[in-house]
């Protein structure tokens, strides 16, 4: 009989049978676990990230965040794209779960060993300090406990049951903190607050296979699973070129004002960024929830799949478009109170970086439905154009406007993967509204200027820009009560 892995038909698989929650109820659940996960990760890191520059200066924390920069993306490496495509694939064959859930922890943590010894050969090529050096080469130690943690996350996301994830990741997360602040406390070095994550990320991995068990995730009737790796790892490529983007697009501007700038420079701009990072993952968070119902729904009841896709994009952009230009207004007064001084520096950056998430949210719905779809490549295609144009335009825009000119790449690189997304997203035929779109960006970007160009008091100012953007909307037609109503029946109905 043939060993190795044959992949999940890309054919219509059987319809999930998942508990009988409503869709609604679910999409809730999931959407708050993966951003309430997302928000407290991002807060402990800040924190951390704070203490490690007052208790042990600014050289350290370079370490530091080398350190967990390049265990972002090796951590991504070692998953080879697999778990994206799991969470497709069983969401919509339950049956085959317990199958796949042996060979994804063979495979992922075969690669997890392997990328570890690749981190070490280049933390021993590369001319970094003592410090660094051990540093990476210790960090590489929880990559194979990481590959039995992202196994089991995605078996939690295969069967919506994002409350599992975040259960683990707030509980983690909080265990570094607190760990981590002890060992500062002591006085210690950076290879110490690193064995802090390698020991913590063995604990993940322990308290994730005992909750696949534990809640049943793997039980009912299982059929065998037959597969051949070379076909396996034809049909992940994609998730895996997608998932290596998705990492630079996060990680690559950091990386090329550390080339381009200097560490004053780069430091206005992540203090910056590291606000919008909450934004920007709450986004993430929205969709990937969304993700394994639409997959789901794709295959069980088509005509509420389009629906539920059209009125997520327009009603999430509708709320987020107010809240990013309240953040421009309040932007001086919330970094004072963040950064102090240094708030006068970081709050221009801040303004224009904020507009990126918008056009983020449209590039992450077009890559979350072309993934429904079982197009990935074009899922890559928009994320490789968001990184190149980054990759193009941060060094020119910098050098010329330094900081401003680095977030101003960074906005015009979300633009171009929103246009391109809307480029693909009509040429195949598939769910977007763009005359909604459309018009919420546009009574958005008037309510913006506004906002910031009339020289009158802040309070004016936000609510003249309030009123606006209500009007423009309610001007629009567009938004009518029949569409709120069909969005609370698709999302408070089970699919039939």
């Amino acid at each position: 009989m043939n060993q190795s892995i044959q992949p999940v038909s890309s054919t219509p698989l059987l319809p999930s049978t998942s508990p009988a929650h409503t869709t609604g109820r679910r999409i809730l659940v999931n959407t708050g676990a993966l951003a309430g996960s997302n928000l407290w990760r991002i807060a402990t890191s800040f924190v951390l990230t704070l203490l490690i520059a007052r208790r042990l200066g600014f050289e350290a924390l370079g370490q530091y965040t080398t350190a967990l920069a390049y265990l972002n993306v090796c951590q991504v490496i070692s998953e080879l794209g697999l778990p994206s495509l799991l969470v497709r694939d069983l969401a919509q064959a339950p049956t085959q779960r317990r199958g796949f859930f042996r060979i994804a922890l063979v495979v992922q943590i075969t690669f997890g060993l392997l990328t570890w010894g690749g981190l070490v050969l280049l933390s021993i090529l590369l001319p970094w300090p003592p410090e660094t050096t051990i540093a990476l080469q210790l960090v590489g130690a929880s990559l194979p406990f990481y590959a039995i943690t992202s196994v089991t996350q995605t078996f939690f996301q295969a069967g919506e049951r994002m409350e599992l994830v975040m259960g683990v990741e707030i509980f983690i997360n909080t265990l570094i903190l607190a760990l981590s602040v002890v060992a500062l406390w002591m006085g210690t070095a950076v290879t110490q607050l690193v064995g802090v994550m390698v020991v913590t990320q063995i604990i993940s991995a322990g308290i994730g296979l005992v909750l696949v068990r534990r809640t049943g995730l793997l039980a009912g009737v299982q059929v065998p699973v037959y597969f051949n790796l070379a076909t396996l790892w034809q049909r992940m490529a994609p998730f895996y070129g997608l998932s290596l983007a998705d990492v630079l697009l996060q990680r690559v501007d950091i990386l090329l004002l550390s080339v381009v700038g200097n560490a004053t420079l780069t430091g206005i701009y992540s203090a910056a960024y590291q606000l919008v990072r909450v934004a920007l993952k709450l986004v993430q968070s929205f969709w990937k929830a969304l993700y394994p119902t639409l997959s789901r729904l794709r295959h069980q009841a088509d005509a509420q799949y389009t629906r539920l896709a059209h009125l997520s994009l327009t009603y999430t952009l509708l709320a987020l478009i107010p809240a990013v230009i309240f953040g421009v207004g309040i932007a001086q007064t919330l970094l004072d109170l963040i950064y102090g001084h240094s708030a006068t520096l970081t709050a221009p950056v801040f303004q224009i970086l904020i507009w990126s998430v918008p056009f983020f949210l449209l590039e992450n719905y077009a890559v979350t439905l072309f993934m429904v779809e079982q197009r990935p490549l074009q899922s890559l295609l928009i994320t490789a154009l968001h990184v190149l144009t980054i990759i193009v335009l941060l060094p020119i825009l910098t050098v010329a406007l330094h900081t401003t000119g680095a977030a101003w790449s960074a906005v015009l690189a979300a633009v171009v993967g929103a246009g391109g997304s809307l480029y693909l997203l009509r040429k195949l035929q598939m769910p977007i509204a763009l005359g909604p779109v459309g018009w919420i960006f546009l009574a958005g970007a008037l309510s913006g200027l506004i906002c910031i160009g009339l020289p009158w008091p802040l309070w004016i100012r936000l609510a003249l820009a309030a009123l606006l953007y209500a009007s423009l909307i309610w001007w629009s037609g567009w938004i009518v009560a029949a569409d709120r109503q069909t969005l609370r029946n698709a999302l408070f109905r089970s699919s039939q």
